[in-house]
């Protein structure tokens, strides 16, 4: 299945020692197979196949749009084609991020919290603990 990105590893080590297992755990979880990823951009890519894998249904919908309308040609089939390229390295930048949101639920105290992934804009970084469905939060 996956493996962790550098990233992770480097934040898992940093954990406490009892919530490393359950860090690893949720990574596999969550985490996106960048071989996967590939597949869904080659075969659905032209409609947006990724996008949805990715869980931004919102651009899979433009895309698909954009190419039963016939706009395809010229919008979707380019994007297609630089993704085939460049979505491994999104699939790692994506699982760096989660990484850091799922690693943010672990560490002691906030001044514990490392610096996000340089992936991950600033605006979007939480102290909090993000809410992960079906996973209880504890202090």
């Amino acid at each position: 299945m996956n493996t962790m990105t550098p990233y992770a590893r480097a934040i898992g080590v940093q954990l406490p020692p009892e919530a490393q297992a359950t860090f690893a755990y949720e990574y596999q979880r969550y985490a996106k197979d960048p071989t996967l990823a590939l597949v869904f951009t080659i075969v659905l890519g032209i409609v947006g196949g990724e996008s949805y894998y990715f869980g931004e249904w919102k651009r899979g919908v433009l895309m698909s749009l954009a190419f039963f309308t016939g706009i395809g040609l010229i919008v979707t089939v380019p994007m297609w084609i630089v993704r085939c390229f460049t979505i491994q390295n999104e699939c790692d930048a994506y699982n760096d991020e989660m990484a850091y949101y799922v690693a943010c639920r672990y560490w002691r105290q906030p001044a514990d919290v490392p610096a996000p992934p340089q992936s991950a804009p600033t605006a979007a970084v939480k102290y909090a603990r993000p809410p992960i469905s079906g996973v209880p939060m504890t202090r």
